[in-house]
């Protein structure tokens, strides 16, 4: 590839045309492969850790099975880059932290095994927050991650990495992990596409978890298209075949797009409720339906995510400290950055507050499903929910510890978690969807959200919706 502009043309035809010019030999996997390895490789914006040295090689094998007994899968020849959070067979896996930097599993996680058996081909693994326990991917051991769209501010997290690699057009397609927004968030501040699936669509083998019941896999990809390509593939055809989505902005006609209203999702930056309401007027003007809801106990869901995600996420570095052989927590504290070193010790050691047991059983026993219950009842009228994916556009880097919104100074993590992670908690299945680009030239995203195993019909709309910006 003789420029990082025409890789950028290339990649910018996706998952579904790379594949398709794959398939019919117009473009080879170790063209296409070497090209995505040399663009990671110069890219200044850091969006990975480790690149597959033998990805190459993998793409000259299936362009032989090609040519010789035809396309293995959907993705044949492809690359897709996955979350650092992954283990991958011969590729480094660190989680994203400097402990775990000398790691190479033998294994891959069940995701990477079905991406692999669709033909897509692994070329690297993504830089992340550390430990996927934050939001801002700047990570203390690898660098922070770069907007492709202001360098100078943060790519979201915690699959940061994921989604500035796929807007930049580094590479056409990556899978992050969303716990309580890491796959939606960095998708809406990069400009790209975020699927969070429900609780359990794919499985977690093989991944570095966080929470025991708020972990998902998703992808990130630059459009709904390539989204529902990659899941269609990922679960073996349960979800809309992307051939079957909408062609034109029509099959928004009598759609019931449900708008939360209340104090709650108020408080968001200018210009990210100009495009929200902007992008509920291209649903409006399409012909859906827009109706106001009500969703009891939204205000409480991502402090009783916090309240549940934190035990659960020490308990879980410390399993993975021992099966690492890396002994305890408080033995490797000196090594881990000091954000997630502060989530270590707010569970450990003598000035530790840990959540109470009956906290913590009351949350999952009697708060998640009131909840679970008061945004199944906003969405019984509904086909789905339309709210902004955060409250505000990406942030400096500078401000990753304490930002500026609306003339006061929040905590980034709970802030852009806002709309997120309560959907996180109940498990239902939203989409993070690109709706404009602000003043200072920053992507905004909307989400949708639908109810159990609800991913067809996300995908339908979103890309309907996609198909309003003309």
């Amino acid at each position: 590839m003789s420029s990082v502009s025409e890789h950028a043309d290339l990649i910018g035809s996706g998952v579904a045309g790379l594949a398709a010019r794959v398939r019919d030999g117009g473009l080879s996997s170790r063209q296409l492969v070497s090209a995505c390895l040399e663009a990671a490789a110069q890219d200044e914006l850091n969006t990975h850790i480790t690149l597959a040295e033998d990805a190459v090689k993998r793409a000259e094998e299936l362009d032989r099975h090609l040519a010789e007994r035809g396309p293995v899968g959907p993705l044949h020849g492809v690359p897709i880059s996955v979350k650092d959070n992954y283990t991958t067979s011969g590729i480094r896996t660190t989680g994203g932290m400097g402990v775990l930097r000398d790691w190479t599993p033998d294994t891959d996680a069940a995701v990477v095994q079905r991406l692999t058996d669709a033909g897509a081909v692994v070329v690297g693994k993504t830089n992340m927050h550390e430990y996927s326990f934050g939001i801002t991917s700047d990570n203390p051991h690898f660098g922070p991650v770069r907007n492709p769209h202001d360098p100078t501010r943060s790519a979201g997290g915690s699959s940061g990495g994921s989604g500035a690699a796929v807007a930049a057009r580094i590479v056409p397609a990556a899978m992050g992990t969303d716990t309580g927004g890491s796959v939606r968030i960095p998708a809406s501040v990069c400009g790209a596409v975020g699927l969070k699936p429900t609780r359990d669509r794919l499985p977690l083998e093989g991944v570095l978890r966080v929470s025991f019941g708020f972990d998902v896999a998703g992808p990130i990809t630059r459009d709904v298209t390539d989204a529902a390509l990659l899941m269609h593939a990922l679960t073996g055809g349960e979800t809309v075949d992307p051939d079957a989505l909408p062609a034109d902005p029509a099959a928004l006609r009598g759609v019931r797009i449900g708008i939360p209203v209340g104090d709650y999702w108020a408080d968001n930056h200018p210009e990210v409720e100009r495009l929200h309401r902007e992008a509920a007027q291209r649903f409006a003007d399409a012909g859906a339906d827009l109706r106001e809801v009500t969703v009891e106990h939204a205000e409480i869901g991502s402090e009783t995510g916090f309240l549940i995600a934190t035990p659960e996420a020490v308990a879980l570095v410390a399993e993975l400290f021992r099966e690492r052989g890396l002994g305890s927590i408080e033995q490797q504290l000196d090594g881990i950055g000091p954000d997630v070193a502060a989530l270590l010790l707010s569970q450990l050691g003598p000035d530790a507050a840990p959540v109470p047991a009956h906290e913590y059983l009351a949350a999952m026993s009697e708060t998640v499903p009131a909840i679970r219950r008061g945004y199944l009842t906003a969405l019984s009228d509904v086909d789905v929910l339309l709210t902004p994916t955060t409250p505000s556009p990406a942030i400096p880097l500078a401000q990753t510890g304490l930002m500026e919104h609306n003339g006061r100074q929040v905590d980034p993590f709970p802030t852009f978690v806002r709309y997120t992670f309560g959907i996180s908690v109940i498990g239902l299945p939203a989409i993070s969807v690109p709706a404009g680009i602000t003043s200072d030239g920053l992507p905004v995203g909307v989400q949708l959200v639908g109810t159990n195993h609800a991913e067809s019909t996300l995908l339908r709309l979103a890309r309907a919706f996609e198909l309003t910006a003309g």
